[in-house]
């Protein structure tokens, strides 16, 4: 049952005290005064003679005295303040308890006061407030004194993500108190299901058997108490219930709310840009009120780009019953974080490169305020080639900078359609050849019309010259059709669902079809039917034609990781001296199996992680990097709740600022001289009477 937990500093102090003045001013009431014989006629009239003889009578039975009461009153009272008692807030006495320190990414929240409303000596974050105060903690229980809170045993547990026994039970408060100081900060989302698990596990008598192997029943008096230092804001709390006989403090950290997130990166080659990147943002306000934020881009730290004018983000509101995006805010309650998009203007992309958007406005959790995404380097295509006895196209083909370059007839071309064995490769040429379907994919087509709906062939056109082309498409960037003549080009019909992107008077030269799953660049007539090979715009275009349905709606940047996840990539085999360098500075020596596959982590920080290694015959450390965010906007909600709800109980928050230990003795010492105060005034009083 919650207690007021009192620790006395110096009780043997004031117990000698007391003992050394209460007993002889006791013995001073008791005892007889020593006066000189006088002889009267008669007491009667002496009544206050008579009442002073009755006093110093030795060891006759006391009567009530005031005085004598404020006297003892005023001994207690400087005893008691001579002890030192300090309070600290409510707890539970005796057995042992469990403190399970938050330390996830919204415990890195900064502080500038405390529980109660007054200001810090200097900001700090939530995680410093809990190590304070469950140090403190430690202290009252542990080794308070005589009288302070009796606890057998002290177990601590971090937890974010994973939990992490940092001490088992043991009431040595040095190793708990060292133990509590390297709890290390993380980006981490907050589950503590296995902490309590972990709780559960190490208390006596939990799960064990009996000589039958039947589970026992388990002894509540055995069970911990939980000391929750934490903001509240717990992923899995709603999934948890109390065990018969457990208790649970919530001892509640901080009080600030304000902030605002990027919960989303992306970058993708525009397709009429394949040399640039356009990076896309979600930032997201999970607090009550709508916020207005300013947002950053910055590439390999450069500022390049900031937007105009501030982003307007509505407000969080509570979730109806089954939406979809609804998020758990701990509280058993769901809601609905309010959210603006952001579409910044292509740029430049650079090689293995690091973009950031973040929010140029400080609030109290900085770690959620900016994501990064990684650029990799341009990747080689796979192309293959599909035609008859045509050399030209081929050819060209063999030609380009590609990883991998494979030519099949048509027969082996729809062998491997129906046998799904064509998913490998970036883009499909089909040379003067009209397959019986195709799969989605991506296409550069020649001669007679690709089997795709909505484009029909009826007939030819015979000596044709280009007349109008989209020059603004990436196909024909570097491409100029000028001199080009067709001397046989397929008449076809097309629907919407196409664009003409050079046509002649007679009809369509060059279409291009974009779908979800289904890009082709369509050529109405066969190369070798024009003097198009003759000319270097042939070549221009072809090249400008694979590596645009290449790379078409490719997202370039790397997938990224959140704090949890372990880094997992190829290295090239043989890779050796690998370092992983973490954003606080942490690193960590990594080995390379056969096959250059690395693993490290989980990571327990967001940012941007470099691995450096030296790979076989380089002279010099090459550099991978991979993002880490937050991306967790129920995480990023951070006003501390004031209770909790496990099942169908309720748990109070107690604020560390309440619940921290504070000086009882000068009040009592100050009651103790009113005291002496009163009595001398009293005294005085009856002298005069």
């Amino acid at each position: 049952m919650p207690i007021l937990a009192v620790t006395w500093v110096t009780p043997l102090a004031g117990a000698v005290l007391g003992a050394s003045i209460l007993a002889p001013l006791l013995a001073l009431w008791f005892l007889k005064l020593r006066r000189r014989r006088r002889v009267v006629s008669s007491t009667l009239l002496w009544t206050r003679s008579l009442a002073d003889l009755r006093a110093n009578a030795p060891f006759q039975r006391i009567r009530f005295n005031l005085l004598l009461l404020l006297q003892v009153l005023a001994v207690l009272a400087f005893a008691i303040a001579l002890a030192q008692p300090e309070a600290e807030g409510l707890g539970s006495a005796g057995g042992r308890h469990v403190i399970m320190i938050d330390r996830s990414a919204s415990m890195g929240a900064i502080e500038t006061t405390d529980g109660s409303g007054d200001a810090l000596d200097e900001p700090v974050s939530r995680l410093a407030l809990a190590k304070d105060a469950a140090k403190a903690r430690v202290r009252e229980l542990l080794g308070g004194g005589w009288f302070s809170l009796n606890a057998s045993d002290v177990m601590v547990v971090a937890f974010g993500a994973r939990a992490e026994i940092r001490a088992p039970f043991t009431d040595s408060i040095a190793s708990l108190e060292s133990a509590i100081d390297g709890i290390a900060p993380t980006d981490e989302s907050t589950r503590v299901a296995e902490a309590i698990e972990l709780a559960r596990a190490f208390t006596s008598n939990q799960n064990r058997a009996d000589d039958r192997g039947q589970q026992t029943e388990v002894d509540s008096s055995d069970l911990p108490t939980i000391e929750l230092y934490s903001d509240g804001r717990i992923a899995d709390l709603g999934k948890l219930s109390l065990r018969p006989g457990e208790s649970v403090v919530y001892h509640r950290v901080g009080s600030a709310a304000d902030n605002a997130a990027v919960v989303a990166i992306s970058a993708e080659r525009p397709p009429d840009a394949p040399d640039r990147v356009q990076v896309f943002a979600s930032v997201a306000n999970p607090a009550a009120a709508p916020r207005r934020v300013t947002l950053q881009l910055a590439v390999n730290g450069t500022v390049r780009a900031i937007t105009p004018d501030p982003i307007e983000i509505p407000a969080a509101r509570a979730a109806e019953p089954g939406a979809q995006d609804a998020l758990a805010d701990g509280a058993g309650v769901g809601f609905v974080p309010g959210r603006a998009q952001v579409t910044f203007r292509p740029i430049e992309q650079p090689s293995n490169a690091s973009i950031e958007v973040a929010i140029v406005e400080d609030d109290a959790l900085r770690a959620d305020d900016a994501a990064i995404a990684v650029v990799a380097p341009a990747k080689l295509l796979s192309v293959l080639h599909v035609g008859g006895d045509g050399f030209v196209v081929r050819t060209l083909l063999e030609g380009l900078p590609v990883e991998r370059f494979n030519s099949m007839d048509l027969a082996q071309f729809d062998a491997a359609v129906e046998a799904s064995t064509l998913a490998s490769f970036d883009v499909v040429v089909l040379d003067a050849v009209q397959p019986k379907r195709l799969p989605a994919g991506r296409y550069l087509v020649f001669g007679p019309p690709p089997p795709v709906e909505g484009i029909t062939a009826f007939g030819e056109h015979k000596g044709v010259y280009a007349r109008f082309v989209r020059e603004e498409h990436p196909v024909f960037r570097l491409a100029s059709l000028d001199e080009l003549f067709v001397s046989k080009l397929t008449a076809v019909q097309a629907d919407r669902s196409f664009q003409v992107i050079a046509e002649a008077a007679e009809g369509p030269l060059v279409l291009a079809y974009d779908r979800a799953d289904m890009h082709v660049v369509y050529v109405a007539f066969d190369p070798l039917d024009s003097n198009w090979p003759f000319q270097r715009s042939f070549v221009n275009f072809t090249a400008s034609a694979v590596e645009y349905l290449g790379r078409m709606g490719d997202a370039i940047a790397s997938r990224g990781l959140v704090p949890g996840e372990a880094i997992a990539l190829r290295l090239p085999a043989g890779s050796r001296d690998i370092e992983v360098i973490a954003p606080n500075g942490v690193r960590g020596k990594v080995t390379a199996d056969a096959e250059g596959n690395i693993s490290w982590g989980p990571v327990t920080v967001a940012g941007l992680h470099r691995i450096e290694f030296l790979a076989p015959g380089a002279a010099e450390r090459a550099v991978r990097l991979v993002a880490v965010n937050i991306f967790d906007a129920a995480e990023s909600r951070i006003e501390p709740l004031p209770e909790l709800r496990l099942g169908n109980a309720s748990v109070q928050g107690i604020s560390v600022a309440s619940s921290r230990r504070g000086a009882l003795w000068p009040w009592i010492l100050a009651l103790g001289l009113l005291v002496v105060v009163v009595e001398w005034w009293y005294y005085q009083r009856q002298v005069r009477v």
